[in-house]
């Protein structure tokens, strides 16, 4: 069975599907050869969780007879002191399974365990003598659970599909949030595109009294941004052990472990912790700088490397390939190593990314003035821009909106902001996610909830494809990052630091975006960073052997769609879908195509709508809209001239 045909069966992917007052779906038999899959139904609760035999079997851990404990995903241990105790972090045992060892918690401490738990995952706990469901996100809400209120209880789904798709679920597009998803590539905090449907909060007991269908959430944690006053060297030190640390602490001797690895900083510093004996794999179109690189680093490493070409068609067959991961974050195309599933899982066990280093320990979240140094794209100055008041909050998320009139709505982008952007109180909600101060909002909202990233697409098929990590989200790390000065994201780069520390020689191999070795100050780094490419360009005449081909390891896919019309096939194929829809008009996605391919960079647009129209969901909604609800009849329209 093809992977593509696989990913149709009922849960499509890893993950927790459950409804108060409701059966599950019948489920696809050729689920279980690939996956551990449990079902669990009484008179008031069904549960189904698919998940990977190496991180258990899925079914629930029984205590007494009336409790019971599911997770998705991995618990990677416990920190007593998050709720009054004094041993500190411990590792969970590795003899023991993420399920049974909340179960050990459970016992020992009751619901309160929850504060003190470290991993990236979901766990369920039923109290049948309550008659209560809790549900647990993680700190993070790393893996996101959507949810509805039915007339007679609730739905829950790890899959918005699954959850919009269910017989007794009624929804329609919300407008507003919509426009967001178009504009942001995800929508904030819990709100979806799906009127009724939301996300449950991150770092949150959600209860749910099984006979009512009510629920009551209790917020165990909230980021709090307090930088401390410390050297540079004195914090690198520190972040360096903590990160071996949680490396050390996932290694078995027992399992193949793979790393994806760039031509950058980030994955390098996880091939820096690990050491030998691990497969590195690097995605591109051809063999570029960064691959070359990417090469390099993984032979001076001692570790294998793995090339994986990505062919003319990838992004093109990614429309098909990637729809059962897309919960409005991300495009289609996100899932960038859904193509290489046998190449990867026929090689290792598990699977280790560089993702949220960006996030957490750079710049990428600190607003920061830029200005335009073409040919070469936009310089970002290390400088802090202050944000001091919601208005201004408003105003940086509307300057890296690209402009309206490329793609008409009927909605107003900063109208909705403003109506989801407030204070309450003492407290800031940002769609309907709280936060403690301006600080706290500014400095944390990009990755708490996690979805306010728009990379989830990425980790739910890598999920899916087998156990995955990424050591940043670990709370040991999270918790550094938000007492780390915002000088040191700006003008110091502490992933360069610990690869000096742990790997001096690794360090010594030259970034492949600054043609530099790690062990540079910042000033020269910056330089590098920003001059080195128009020197590659112009003095050394290195360019790619196609068009939309970068150095890097991503493509080109502003230039891929004015070079290959198969994204006009794919609209074209899609006429009658955005005929029925009472937000774009066909017209309008003609023009903004054109408008594109005349020089104008529309791929933000191109692309989620694109993403937005491959949703089986959205095939499914389009049916329910009237004559009256839909726009103006198009005729079936001849794209412009063809790609050039």
């Amino acid at each position: 069975m093809g992977d593509e045909e696989r990913r149709e069966d009922d849960g499509r992917l890893t993950g927790v599907h459950g409804a108060v007052g409701h059966d599950l779906p019948e489920r696809t038999a050729s689920r279980s050869s690939q996956y551990a899959v449990s079902d669990f139904t009484d008179e008031a609760l069904s549960v189904r969780l698919v998940t990977h035999p190496l991180l258990g079997d899925g079914r629930p851990v029984d205590i007494d007879q009336t409790v019971r404990v599911w997770v998705l995903g991995e618990v990677y241990g416990f920190d007593d002191t998050a709720i009054g105790g004094s041993d500190g972090h411990r590792p969970r045992p590795q003899s023991v399974d993420s399920a049974a060892y909340c179960a050990e918690l459970y016992e020992s401490h009751g619901m309160e365990f929850v504060g003190g738990l470290n991993g990236n995952c979901v766990v369920l706990v039923h109290d049948e003598a309550a008659g209560e469901l809790s549900v647990v996100t993680d700190r993070l809400g790393s893996i996101p659970v959507y949810y509805t209120r039915t007339d007679d209880g609730v739905a829950f789904s790890t899959d918005i599909d699954n959850v919009a798709r269910r017989p007794e679920v009624e929804t329609e597009f919300d407008l507003g949030y919509l426009h967001e998803y178009l504009v942001y590539r995800r929508t904030f905090g819990v709100k979806t595109p799906l009127a009724g449907i939301e996300e449950l909060q991150p770092a949150t007991v959600s209860t749910i009294d099984l006979e009512d269908g009510s629920i009551d959430a209790e917020r165990y944690w909230q980021p709090r941004f307090r930088p401390q006053e410390v050297s540079f060297d004195a914090f690198a030190d520190e972040f360096t052990r903590t990160f071996k640390q949680v490396i050390d602490e996932w290694r078995r001797d027992d399992l193949r472990y793979g790393a994806l690895l760039s031509g950058g900083s980030d994955s390098r510093l996880n091939l820096a912790a690990l050491g030998s004996n691990v497969t590195a794999f690097h995605m591109a179109d051809w063999m570029s700088r960064e691959a070359r690189t990417a090469e390099r680093v993984a032979i001076e490493s001692g570790n294998e490397f793995v090339f994986l070409r990505r062919d003319p068609n990838y992004q093109a067959s990614a429309l098909d390939r990637n729809r059962a991961f897309n919960n409005f974050n991300g495009w289609f195309t996100q899932g960038y190593a859904s193509g290489f599933e046998r190449e990867i899982t026929s090689r290792v066990d598990v699977l280790l990314s560089g993702m949220y280093a960006d996030t957490l320990f750079k710049g990428h979240a600190v607003p920061s003035p830029s200005c335009s140094l073409d040919p070469i794209g936009n310089l970002t100055l290390p400088i802090e821009s202050s944000i001091d008041s919601l208005p201004e909050f408003i105003d940086w998320l509307l300057e890296s909106a690209p402009s309206d009139d490329s793609l008409p709505l009927s909605t107003d982008l900063r109208t909705v902001l403003e109506e989801n952007v407030y204070r309450d109180g003492d407290e800031i909600v940002h769609h309907g996610v709280r936060y403690d101060s301006i600080d706290d909002l500014v400095y944390t909202s990009g990755y708490f909830p996690l979805t306010n990233d728009d990379d989830i697409i990425f980790r739910n098929s890598l999920r899916s494809m087998l156990p995955y990590r990424t050591p940043f989200l670990d709370n040991r790390l999270v918790d550094l990052s938000l007492r780390m000065p915002i000088r040191y994201r700006l003008r110091r780069n502490v992933i360069n630091a610990a690869i000096q520390r742990l790997d001096p020689k690794l360090a010594s191999i030259p970034h492949a975006h600054t043609g530099l070795s790690l062990d540079h100050s910042f000033p020269v780094d910056y330089l590098g960073r920003t001059f080195y490419a128009l020197w590659r360009k112009h003095a050394m005449g290195e360019s790619p052997p196609q068009s939309h081909l970068s150095n890097g390891s991503w493509i080109n896919d502003a230039e891929l769609i004015r070079r290959d019309d198969f994204y006009w096939q794919a609209i074209e194929s899609r006429a009658e879908l955005i005929e029925r829809l009472p937000f774009v008009e066909f017209e309008d996605v003609r023009n903004c195509y054109r408008d594109h391919l005349d020089g104008e960079n529309n791929v933000v647009e191109l692309y989620t709508l694109l993403t937005v129209l491959t949703m089986p969901t959205t095939e499914e909604i389009a049916t329910m809209y009237t004559d009256d609800d839909r726009i103006d009849d198009q005729e079936r329209i001849t794209p412009p001239e063809g790609p050039r």
